[in-house]
C-alpha cells in the first residue's frame, strides 16, 4: 500500500510526500533488518550460554572419571610393587597371594572421554559463540591436550598379556571371580569403582605350586613389571595435568558467563 501510493505521488509530482512515503518505507524495512539482527544476536548468545553450560558439565564428568582413574592406577602399582618384590624370593616361599598380586598387575581400564558437546560445536561452527578468542583457543588445547593423554593412557604393555598368558586358567579364573573391582554406574552414568583390598582363591596344592611356579620363571617378567610401573608412573602423570587443565577450564568458562 506504501508503495503504491509512493507511485501515486510521483505519478502526479507531489515530489514531498512522495519522498516522506519513500523514507517510511525505508525506516521500515531497516527497522525489519535491525530486529532480525537483534533477534540473531539473542539467539548467539543463547546457543553459546548453552553450550558453555554443557561444556562446564562435560569437564566435570570428565574430572571424575579421572579421578576414578586415578586411584585405579594407583591401586594397579601397588599391585606391582608387590609382585616385583615377591619374584626376588624362591618359587616355595610363594602362595596364592603371589598369583592374586601378579594377576591384578595386569589390569587396565579403557580410556575413554566425554567430548560430546565439544565435537557438537565443532560441527555446527559454533566457537565463536562461546567467548573470547583467548577462551577459545583454551578449549580447543584442551581437546587437543586429552587426545594426547588418551594415547599414552591407552598403551598396554607386554606384561598384560605375558602374564595372562602364562598363568594357569584355572588361577585366573578364581582371582576373576572373587578379586575382581566392582564397577557400576552413579545416576548420571558415571563410573563407580569398589577396588578389591583383601580377598583369597582356593587352588589345591598342586595346581598352586604349577601356577607360582609358571608366574615366577617366566623369564623377563621382572623387567616386563618394570616397564608396567614406568608406565603406570606416567599415566598418574597424565591424569594429574589433564585433570589440572580441567579445573583451569572449568573455571575460564564460568567467568565468561558472568
Amino acid at each position: 500500500m506504501v508503495l503504491r501510493g509512493v507511485r501515486d505521488r510521483l505519478w502526479h509530482h507531489d515530489w514531498l510526500h512522495a519522498l516522506i512515503d519513500l523514507l517510511i518505507v525505508m525506516a521500515g524495512v531497516f527497522l525489519g533488518m535491525q530486529a532480525n539482527n537483534w533477534n540473531e544476536e539473542r539467539l548467539h548468545r543463547q546457543r553459546g550460554e548453552q553450550n558453555r553450560l554443557m561444556l562446564i558439565d562435560d569437564l566435570q564428568e570428565n574430572q571424575q572419571n579421572l579421578a576414578v582413574r586415578t586411584g585405579y592406577y594407583q591401586w594397579v602399582r601397588s599391585e606391582a610393587l608387590k609382585t616385583l618384590a615377591a619374584m626376588a624370593k624362591p618359587p616355595s616361599a610363594l602362595g596364592d597371594q603371589f598369583l592374586i598380586d601378579a594377576y591384578q598387575s595386569s589390569q587396565i581400564l579403557p580410556w575413554s572421554l566425554k567430548r560430546n558437546t565439544y565435537d557438537e560445536i565443532l560441527s555446527i561452527g559454533g566457537m565463536a559463540e562461546i567467548g573470547s578468542p583467548h577462551l577459545q583457543d583454551q578449549i580447543s588445547n584442551y581437546y587437543e591436550g586429552s587426545e594426547v593423554t588418551g594415547m599414552n593412557l591407552s598403551t598396554v604393555t607386554p606384561y598384560h598379556d605375558i602374564l595372562r598368558r602364562v598363568m594357569p586358567y584355572a588361577a585366573q579364573l578364581q582371582i576373576r571371580t572373587t578379586c575382581g573391582e566392582k564397577i557400576s554406574e552413579d545416576s548420571r552414568g558415571q563410573v563407580v569403582m569398589i577396588l578389591p583390598r583383601n580377598c583369597a582363591i582356593r587352588l589345591d596344592p598342586a595346581t598352586l605350586r604349577q601356577a607360582v611356579g609358571q608366574v615366577r620363571n617366566t623369564a623377563g617378567l621382572a623387567l616386563d613389571l618394570n616397564r608396567l610401573l614406568v608406565d603406570l608412573d606416567q599415566k598418574l602423570v597424565s591424569t594429574d595435568v589433564i585433570s589440572r587443565r580441567a579445573r583451569i577450564l572449568e573455571t575460564a568458562l564460568k567467568r565468561s558467563a558472568n
